[in-house]
């Protein structure tokens, strides 16, 4: 069917759909035929007259034919808006409810009623953040019959966002959705504000790893080893007691809460596995004291007994070009607060004893002091000299190796500036390497109630040749679960302490401790066996 000029000319005029005029001017012949008429008669009275009519008839026809609409919002299974263009129907409005940082209830938009669905929705206003239209908008329009608002809200507050429906049969109102969204502070995704760090481990000792992280709200944790999640793991720590061979690898940890998922950066664990053959056979300290001031040796011995020589060389010194040598070193043994035995002078029965060790001999009836001891677990050795002086303490493991052995030694002294620092010498023997804990203690001294305790020490390690082999100044977080594992007391975190692993094949070597920028004071200096 041809449709007149008039037609496309009054449409706009009218608002009324296409299809409702059609039908309207075949059902009203009069109109019809005023439809089709000239151009002049569309100028006439009769003809406005007939508009009017024409109007008024056509937006009855679509009331007619459209009949009540409802406007309905759910949220879940519960509806939270209901309008009607039914006459004398009341509204039903309630806000959409959520809570920041949790995935939001979905909300559903529909139309129910005579005239088909909107088509699309125009979108105005403000959704919370984190919560989204499907599908999205297109040029502020969602093109979909029931679009679906959804997500994860990120912000407490009050929002309001109004929808307006458009279809075939005509336009709805703008509606306005309010969501009312509770929490105490603002979601946010999390973070790591502390990773996970690398450590050394001996093979049955304990390693936990540990993490801080932001976010609200708190997230979940779950632990990897290579790629691979752990069973179990999902707290911030992660603690593996008896660690075995097969434990070591790369651990990460994923953090999780509604706005977001972080990876920690990988914390290696390294299994250290002692070789059997390799020991600690000797310990000997080098300082210079005061008149008065008192050296202390520290030796474990473990799994049995085994016959130490003790040591204090003062006037033997002479015979290496070392003029201000103490003249009468003295010898203490302790077991706990116990003295077990003194010595003043050496005996000369212990002359073989010294060959059969290494020792240098000292001239005959000279006032050094030595003595040999069957020692078993933990004992002290105090050095000590009525005079000023350089002494030597030393402490050799005799006899044939077997599974008792010296498991740790130490020394504890003042530290100078120049060549007055402490130094440690010490020896493995047997085959292979063996690997080590050396720490020189200052700070953490303050814990146990020494006055003048070294503020910050630096622990260097030499091998024979003086060839410097490592250096530490502030020890690391990752050798925490050594300490524990050699039965070290531990570190306050952060302290200027000094600490570090090595590896060492057979021979000898010196551990020197100094203070940082020339520093002074009581330092402790200590060697453990690890396995």
């Amino acid at each position: 069917m041809h449709l007149p000029t008039l037609l496309f000319f009054r449409l706009p005029w009218f608002s009324v759909p296409g299809a409702l005029l059609i039908a309207l001017l075949q059902r009203t012949p009069i109109l019809r035929v005023l439809a089709t008429d000239s151009a002049g008669l569309a100028a006439s009275p009769a003809v406005q007259l007939v508009r009017s009519v024409f109007t008024a008839a056509a937006l009855g026809a679509l009331h007619s034919r459209a009949g009540a609409t409802t406007f309905i919002v759910t949220q879940g299974a519960t509806q939270i808006i209901n309008v009607s263009t039914r006459v004398g129907s009341t509204p039903q409005r309630r806000p959409a409810t959520g809570t920041a940082g949790a995935a939001l209830t979905p909300v559903a938009l529909s139309y129910t009623g005579t005239p088909s669905p909107p088509q699309r929705y125009a979108i105005t206003g403000q959704l919370p953040p984190g919560l989204r239209f499907t599908p999205a908008p297109v040029l502020g329009s969602v093109l979909s019959l029931a679009p679906v608002i959804s997500g994860t809200p990120t912000q407490p507050g009050t929002f309001t966002v109004s929808v307006q429906g458009f279809g075939l049969a005509g336009n709805g109102s703008p509606e306005p959705i309010v969501f009312t969204i509770t929490g105490d502070a603002a979601a946010a995704p999390p973070a790591f504000t502390t990773q996970p760090v690398s450590q050394s481990a001996t093979v049955g000792s304990s390693v936990t790893f540990s993490t801080t992280t932001s976010g609200s709200p708190a997230p979940s944790y779950q632990w990897l080893r290579n790629g691979s999640p752990l069973t179990g793991a999902t707290a911030a720590r992660l603690t593996l007691n008896n660690v075995q061979a097969t434990d070591a690898g790369d651990y990460a940890v994923v953090a999780t809460n509604p706005s977001g998922t972080v990876t920690s950066t990988a914390a290696t664990l390294t299994l250290i596995t002692a070789n059997a053959g390799a020991r600690l056979s000797n310990l000997s300290v080098r300082t210079t004291m005061t008149a008065g001031q008192t050296l202390i040796v520290g030796l474990v011995v473990v799994e049995g007994a085994r016959d130490v020589l003790v040591r204090a060389a003062g006037p033997a010194l002479a015979a290496f070009g070392l003029a201000s040598a103490m003249a009468d070193p003295q010898l203490e043994l302790y077991t706990g607060a116990t003295r077990v035995l003194a010595n003043d002078n050496w005996s000369a029965t212990l002359l073989p004893v010294f060959a059969s060790v290494g020792a240098f001999a000292f001239p005959t009836s000279s006032p050094d002091a030595a003595f040999v001891q069957s020692l078993n677990a933990a004992h002290s050795i105090l050095a000590r000299g009525s005079g000023p002086g350089t002494v030597l303490v030393e402490a050799y493991d005799t006899g044939a190796p077997s599974t008792a052995r010296l498991n740790n030694v130490s020394a504890r002294n003042r530290v100078g500036t120049g060549s007055d620092l402490l130094i440690a010498g010490f020896t493995i023997a047997g085959t292979g390497t063996k690997p080590l804990l050396i720490r020189a203690i200052g700070f953490q001294l303050n814990s146990f109630g020494v006055a003048g305790y070294l503020a910050d020490p630096i622990l260097e390690v030499f091998d024979a040749s003086g060839t410097r082999l490592a250096e530490n100044d502030n020890w690391s977080s990752a050798l925490a679960p050594v300490f524990s594992s050699v039965g070290a007391f531990a570190l306050t975190e952060g302290s200027p302490d000094a600490a570090l692993l090595v590896t060492l094949p057979p021979g000898s070597f010196t551990a020197q401790v100094r203070g940082r920028d020339g520093g002074t004071g009581e330092a402790l200096i200590e060697i453990y066996e690890v396995r």
